[in-house]
């Protein structure tokens, strides 16, 4: 028997040819509703956490100044608590009878008044005195006190000065030294405040 080669089949055109598969659609992003922002891009995320972050710091950083935190980080902060507290006892009670005598000594004449800043000089001179024995326990502390205490003497000096001075004009003006470039009661006043002893800033029965 002769070989014959398999039969191939052939498409005549007669039969309709195959057809392809269904083609699916690309899926498209649901639709945004009316008034919603626009998607947030990388950047925006970025900004966004920048933005948290400031904020945070920003509380932080106000916990911490309300904490008396930067106060207590000053060279001139007083670890010997006990004295300054014992200081503000003692100037609150100094303040308290110069307060008494500048009520009065508002409706005087320039010469009683001029009395009434001298006699308010001696009772600060006393405070001073009385805040000088005892100095503070450490000698870290004693070395920040010590210089105040003269600071405050020296405007003392200039409290007296000033007293003349009223004696012969009215409308004197309390002048003070300076101290790094700063008036010397806004030094004193400085140091008492960072170390919490209020009552021991400058009298306010001057200028």
């Amino acid at each position: 028997m002769p070989w014959r080669s398999p039969a191939v089949p052939v498409w005549t055109g007669d039969e309709p040819p195959e057809e392809a598969g269904p083609v699916t659609a690309p899926t498209e992003a649901p639709p945004r509703p009316e008034g919603a922002p626009p998607p947030m891009g990388r950047r925006g995320t970025v900004w966004t956490a920048l933005g948290v972050l400031v904020v945070l710091l920003v509380v932080v950083m106000w916990i911490w100044i309300f904490s008396g935190a930067p106060s207590r980080t000053n060279p001139d902060f007083l670890d010997d608590r006990a004295w300054a507290e014992d200081a503000e006892e003692t100037c609150a009670a100094t303040e308290e009878r110069i307060e008494e005598r500048s009520e009065e000594a508002g409706r005087q004449d320039p010469e009683a008044r001029a009395d009434a800043i001298d006699a308010s000089t001696d009772d600060l001179e006393v405070m001073l005195a009385d805040l000088a024995d005892p100095l503070p326990d450490t000698e870290a502390d004693r070395a920040v006190v010590e210089p105040w205490l003269a600071d405050y003497a020296s405007l003392l000096d200039d409290r007296r000065t000033y007293a003349d001075a009223v004696r012969v004009n009215p409308d004197a003006r309390f002048l003070t030294t300076e101290k790094f470039n700063d008036p010397l009661d806004r030094v004193v006043q400085t140091f008492a405040e960072i170390n919490e002893m209020f009552s021991c800033v400058p009298a306010g029965d001057v200028g």
